[in-house]
């Protein structure tokens, strides 16, 4: 139903709904009606000289849906909770390149956050074990699932004659947010928090801070679940471990990465046709599949020495590389990926 190649949804409950229109960046008596096809004819360039976003807001009753075509503030987990400091919120949004964010905040507290294409890591598993939609529908078809989870927290149905309303359209203006929900730690980050130190300092201190230090241990579980080595994985830690970064290692690991690559399809080759049907995520059971894995460890070196990258999302690609190594889960790596993950999501800018 709803083929956008990205964007932001957010239904909201609150009983003022006026005022999550301002902490959005906009006015709640200065709109214009727009249709959904309307606000995703809107440019970048097309906003006017003093806005840095644009939402289309739908009013019913007590809740709200807001959709954003780009420079999503409804991303933000401060924002939500500041929203919904009574209330709850429910969001999905996805990016051009298949990036996925789903959270549900109920009383400024985030309750769940996850990446819609990797289930296994979601945090809040008790509220989303809860929910009518399993995990088969969420691999199935992650996007109608969110719709299908939104509709039944909020009973707003869109469908074609909503998305051929005009809702308001309003232009949204920079805000400060404020205090930030604090980050809800579940049973299983509990538990993992009491056998290892480092994931209790992190978990007890949730800040920007901790981002290099989440980048070190994930790095150092997919190197070390995916078995590569050599100097120049060497040299890469040894970097980590400092916080600074190198564009001519990232190139260099890079290289490394790509040679695996053909290495993993020369193996996929020659692997009979009754194996890869067996596993099309083969993880560590195949040959191909361990050229794999290393890959996947040689992408979160890449990923975690690379200058371009801004500390959050360096930390979010790292966690993610190191999910794809396939961590084990009788030594905790897989609970301590689950772990920084939620913080990571908590960290959300």
């Amino acid at each position: 139903m709803i083929e956008i190649e990205t964007a932001c949804f957010t239904w909201i409950r609150t009983g003022d709904l006026d005022q999550v229109i301002r902490a959005f960046g906009g006015h709640p008596l200065v709109s214009e009606p727009e249709t959904l096809d309307g606000l995703f004819g809107i440019a970048p360039e097309d906003l006017p000289d003093d806005a840095t976003g644009v939402a289309l807001v739908a009013r019913h009753g007590e809740w709200a849906v807001i959709v954003e075509p780009f420079a999503f503030r409804g991303l933000s987990q401060a924002l939500l909770g500041q929203a919904v400091a009574k209330g709850e919120a429910f969001r999905v949004a996805w990016t051009v390149n298949m990036a996925t964010f789903v959270s549900y905040v109920r009383d400024g507290e985030v309750v769940a956050s996850f990446d819609a294409l990797d289930i296994d890591g979601a945090s809040g598993r008790e509220w989303l074990d809860g929910l009518p939609a399993g995990e088969a529908d969420w691999r199935a078809d992650w996007r109608a699932t969110a719709f299908a989870v939104a509709e039944h927290l909020s009973g707003v149905v869109i469908d074609d004659d909503w998305t051929a309303r005009s809702h308001a359209l309003h232009w949204l203006r920079p805000v400060t947010v404020g205090v930030r929900p604090a980050l809800r730690a579940d049973g299983r980050m509990r538990a993992i928090a009491a056998v290892d130190p480092r994931i209790a300092r992190i978990i007890a201190d949730p800040t920007p801070d901790r981002l290099p230090e989440i980048v070190a241990i994930a790095a150092d579980m997919a190197v070390t679940t995916a078995g590569v080595d050599g100097p120049l994985v060497e040299e890469a830690l040894a970097m980590i471990a400092t916080g600074e970064c190198s564009a001519e290692l990232a190139e260099r690991l890079d290289v490394f990465q790509m040679e695996l690559a053909r290495r993993e399809w020369e193996a996929f080759r020659a692997s009979p046709d009754s194996a890869r049907e067996r596993s099309p995520s083969p993880g560590h059971d195949t040959d191909y599949g361990r050229w794999a894995v290393k890959g996947a460890a040689v992408g979160a070196l890449t990923a975690a020495v690379n200058p371009d990258m801004g500390p959050f999302w360096r930390a979010r690609q790292v966690v993610t590389y190191s999910g794809g190594t396939y961590l084990g889960e009788e030594n905790g790596d897989l609970d301590r990926h689950y772990a920084l993950g939620n913080v990571v999501t908590f960290l959300d800018p």
